[in-house]
């Protein structure tokens, strides 16, 4: 007697059938999605090996985990009472680090699934893919009406367009595959004017419902396209060894070439504004903990303003106005909104380079993009291009949920390259 699928593709499909709910809802759900997900792949587990990126990997793990202990946010490992509805876990390194072993479980998992065997999954994947996508649509076309709509559950003010905006990047992450999957359809004509229209459609909601990580993200994607295109050979190490260069370089990069930048006069936007003087902010916090950094999280106890700095709020009155706004406004809101200089300020120059070093070994242990199917190629150096602008103005590197949407999305990427016959080593 047999219980459950035969293979771990189901379970991949069954997410993502959930994927475009949880979306909606925030996408804190993700993270759960993976734990189960890890748990129930346990069975299709099967390490012959360990590769030197997933050591590098895990080597990082270890020390957000170990960097956890120092922070100013770390508290008791386990806080609330599950009966209550109040249970958490409060040491940022150890959610992090769980989340980071869970999606390795479920990579593994997915690598044990046997070519050409997962169709009807993978069917099932691109249908919830497509799902959302319309979904974003219709919420840049009537997202007053929706917020109305959906305002006796949800703050119609914070919340809920909050939730909108996550809801349009976790399919940011979805949209390479679906792009390249249109693209390369075989039998179908129609396909590259599909993925065209796609693409042109997804922009411009982005851009109406004001998410412009993701309108940036979908830019950098088109540009990791064209690097495995015109790269078939080394179109992964390029794109791996530039971001591994990127995290190491982010201190001068952001709290330097940005303050130059700045200088210039140029107009620049808000949001872009105020986050070039936190990471020059956070560039000083790196300063005063350069090789261990202050712990995860510990961006939240910068209470700097503007007020604390004269001659910054000086420059944002001149430029927008408001003055007793920008006073009062911290420089560093929650979490600096650019990972590679938060892994700088929070596990120091150590986690800075174990985490460079995993993208550096996994983009030289990748096989090229000419080794690769077409549809998986694209997908995944389009994730990797999107996943730039995320990590560079959106959210916090211990934020799990994202990290998990990741992990999913990258799992079935690795899916369709399993089905198509070949096997990104």
């Amino acid at each position: 007697m047999t219980f459950g699928p035969r293979t771990f593709a189901p379970y991949l499909a069954a997410i993502l059938v959930l994927w475009p709910i949880i979306a909606y809802m925030g996408a804190q759900g993700y993270t759960g999605a993976v734990a189960i997900a890890a748990l129930l792949g346990l069975v299709f587990v099967r390490v012959k090996g360990i590769r030197i990126y997933a050591i590098a990997c895990l080597a990082f793990i270890a020390w957000v985990v170990a960097a956890g202990t120092w922070s100013p946010e770390a508290s008791d490992l386990l806080t609330g009472s599950v009966f209550a509805g109040s249970f958490s876990m409060d040491m940022p390194g150890v959610r992090f680090g769980l989340t980071a072993l869970a999606g390795l479980g479920v990579m593994v998992a997915t690598g044990a699934i046997a070519a050409r065997s997962s169709e009807t999954s993978l069917t099932v994947i691109m249908a919830a893919g497509c799902v959302q996508f319309v979904g974003v649509v219709v919420t840049a076309l009537f997202m007053p009406e929706i917020l109305a709509l959906l305002a006796p559950m949800s703050d119609p003010v914070r919340e809920m367009p909050q939730n909108l905006l996550r809801n349009a990047t976790s399919f940011l992450l979805l949209m390479p595959l679906l792009l390249a999957w249109l693209w390369h359809r075989p039998g179908s004509d129609w396909g590259p004017l599909f993925a065209v229209s796609m693409y042109i459609l997804a922009v411009g909601s982005f851009l109406q419902i004001g998410n412009q990580t993701a309108a940036v993200g979908a830019v950098f994607m088109l540009v990791a396209m064209a690097i495995v295109k015109w790269l078939p050979r080394n179109g992964f190490k390029v794109i791996f060894t530039s971001l591994a260069f990127y995290i190491v370089a982010a201190p001068m990069l952001l709290s330097g070439a940005i303050a130059q930048l700045r200088a210039t006069g140029l107009p620049l936007p808000k949001s872009f504004f105020s986050r070039s003087y936190s990471w020059e902010l956070v560039g000083s916090k790196i300063g005063e903990a350069p090789l261990i950094g202050h712990g995860p999280e510990a961006s939240h106890t910068w209470q700097d303003t503007f007020g604390d700095h004269p001659a910054w709020l000086a420059d944002a009155t001149a430029r927008f106005g408001d003055s007793y706004a920008w006073e009062v406004y911290r420089v560093v809101p929650i979490h600096p909104h650019n990972m590679p200089i938060q892994i700088w300020a929070e596990t120091g120059m150590l986690g800075a380079v174990l985490a460079s070093m995993f993208l550096f070994f996994l983009g030289w242990r990748l096989k090229p993009p000419e080794e690769w199917p077409p549809v998986s190629k694209y997908a995944a150096a389009g994730l990797a291009g999107a996943c730039v602008a995320i990590c560079s103005f959106a959210y916090s590197m211990w934020n799990e949920a994202f990290w998990a949407s990741i992990v999913i999305a990258s799992a079935i990427i690795f899916l369709r390259a399993r089905q198509d016959g070949e096997l990104a080593s």
